[in-house]
């Protein structure tokens, strides 16, 4: 499989993941339950595991390096932007948990702010994608000569080794799975 397919796979499975955020946030009861918290903290678990550390990481690692390395630029035009908004997510994600770590019971402000930011991530999340698999990715696929392909493709292959071997990427896929079970849907 080429890469910028593996990446695209892995797109699918963190827009369902928003998908399951948005329905969870949507749902969410004016009373105070620690589960809540717990919930978001799973939620941010996932994000900054497999769509941050995981996906982003092979991104901006070993594809983009690559894209650099051959010609495209990295403080403008396709690659910058894609970083500048793989920055916007984290702030937004870190608005996320500082309220899933929140000591203090959550109020009318703190709901607010957790649905408007929520909605905020999916939708920057959700345009992003659709950016790299509609313009980026397709315009590396053209550009990049097969065997610099190929060695992207043996880079994410060392990586996924890596993240099997060491747990990560089957815990975080499960915990994605787990929170699209319980709130797709919903």
């Amino acid at each position: 499989m080429e890469p910028t397919e593996i990446l695209m796979n892995e797109h699918r499975l963190i827009e369902k993941a928003l998908d399951a955020l948005e329905a969870w946030v949507a749902k969410l009861g004016p009373a105070n339950d620690l589960n809540d918290k717990a919930e978001l903290a799973r939620f941010v678990q996932f994000i900054r595991g497999f769509a941050d550390d995981y996906h982003h990481g092979k991104e901006e690692d070993i594809l983009f390096v690559a894209m650099v390395e051959h010609g495209f630029p990295r403080e403008a035009g396709p690659i910058a932007a894609m970083l500048h908004e793989h920055d916007l997510g984290r702030k937004l994600v870190g608005i996320l948990d500082g309220l899933a770590q929140q000591a203090a019971p959550w109020v009318d402000d703190d709901r607010t702010a957790l649905g408007r930011t929520a909605r905020e991530f999916a939708s920057l999340l959700r345009q992003h994608i659709q950016k790299e698999d509609q313009v980026l990715y397709p315009m590396a696929r053209a550009r990049l000569p097969a065997p610099v392909q190929e060695e992207i493709a043996v880079r994410f292959q060392v990586f996924e080794e890596q993240q099997v071997s060491n747990g990560a990427a089957p815990r975080l896929r499960a915990l994605g799975a787990s929170l699209i079970a319980a709130h797709a849907g919903a």
